[in-house]
């Protein structure tokens, strides 16, 4: 009965283990990419809310920095030397930026939940540790139906980025 009890115990250590090299800690930040505006808008909100889930449910240890509104490049710049330093601290692995792209000029409501208002999404990921960035990509929603230009739509989508970002992060 010992010798079941220790054999047991250490393969239950082993799994524990094994499981948490593969789980990463990552942060979170969404940017807003909006001209002309100052405040941050629900959709923005929801893109952070559906990555962050996606990872959690993965088995990630997740966090999210502030979302940031992008305005000039160098403010941009100051962000993420910001976010870096704020993760650095936190223990955190990886940083990821998720920038939303909003094209609200011909929107009948910008603010409400359309996939239409978005016109692109692009994400880099760094290393927290050294501030090097490990990959990027991009995505543009597909053209919006009645049935997807919503909340549904765009939680969607923003499962479709956490998928994608995942898979470059699991690849590499």
């Amino acid at each position: 009965m010992k010798r079941w009890v220790k054999t047991f115990l250490l393969t239950t250590f082993a799994f524990f283990c094994a499981s948490g090299a593969f789980a990463k800690s990552l942060s979170i930040q969404i940017i807003q990419n909006n001209p002309g505006q100052d405040k941050i808008w629900a959709t923005s909100y929801l893109f952070e809310q559906n990555i962050t889930d996606y990872f959690f449910d993965a088995g990630d240890i997740v966090s999210s920095s502030p979302i940031w509104i992008s305005d000039t490049d160098e403010k941009n710049r100051g962000a993420l030397k910001a976010s870096l330093r704020e993760n650095l601290e936190g223990g955190m692995d990886v940083l990821v930026r998720v920038e939303l792209f909003y094209n609200t000029s011909d929107s009948s409501n910008p603010e409400a939940f359309l996939l239409d208002n978005i016109k692109k999404v692009q994400w880099k990921a760094y290393a927290v540790s050294t501030g090097i960035q490990l990959f990027e990509g991009s995505a543009k929603p597909e053209k919006a139906t009645e049935k997807t230009n919503n909340e549904m739509g765009l939680s969607q989508f923003a499962g479709y980025i956490a998928y994608q970002i995942n898979t470059q992060m699991r690849t590499r």
